[in-house]
């Protein structure tokens, strides 16, 4: 569930700036790593004198876990705001929107890899972010079942299916596999192509 929204203007203040080193953190964690960030570049690259990011964030594990719920508010904001007329159009819209963050998927490779050596990592980062886009992802097929536009899947199986191929190419995206003809969109379209015909030949079906 996203967090309401402040409502005065020093409450304003204070998310703006929480937001802006968050986003400094995100950058910095995703080029150095976790391990190797530090706070001073961190409130470097925010912009703001290393003493002011203390009087948000305690410390760096503070920091990790707001960029995890941060992480989690944008892509669940996402997947609950993407509107089309059709079914396909709002899966590869929303396909495509996961395919074209590039910071977003240097995260994910970067908190992969340390959450097995981590435990903060792993608690915040696929425990508070993850999962939390896993049930969005949920919530959300069974609505479109529930609403005839799919059929009646295992919401639970359908939901992971489609995070794991967005991980997946996000994998080989930082690994430099990619899809040359491909932009986000037409990505998008093709993935989700698969998705709703499958593999099987026409005559076969």
């Amino acid at each position: 569930m996203l967090e309401a929204q402040p409502v005065t203007r020093r409450d304003r203040r204070i998310a703006a700036r929480k937001a802006q080193i968050l986003d400094a953190a995100a950058t910095v964690f995703s080029q150095r790593g976790y391990e190797n960030a530090t706070t001073r570049e961190i409130a470097e690259t925010a912009d703001v004198a290393e003493g002011t990011l203390y009087n948000y964030f305690q410390n760096k594990r503070e920091l990790l876990i707001g960029v995890a719920r941060a992480y989690a508010d944008e892509v669940s904001a996402d997947i609950q705001s993407v509107q089309a007329e059709q079914f396909e159009d709002m899966l590869a819209q929303l396909m495509a929107n996961r395919f074209r963050r590039g910071r977003e998927r240097r995260l994910f490779m970067l908190f992969l890899a340390e959450a097995r050596h981590n435990a903060d990592v792993h608690r915040y980062y696929v425990e508070e972010a993850l999962y939390r886009i896993m049930d969005v992802t949920e919530q959300r097929v069974t609505a479109l079942i529930e609403a005839g536009k799919m059929r009646p899947v295992d919401p639970l199986v359908a939901s992971r299916t489609m995070s794991a191929t967005i991980m997946g190419f996000a994998a080989m995206f930082e690994l430099g596999i990619t899809v040359p003809y491909s932009s986000p969109e037409r990505l998008g379209t093709e993935v989700t192509d698969i998705f709703l015909n499958g593999l099987r030949a026409e005559e076969d079906k």
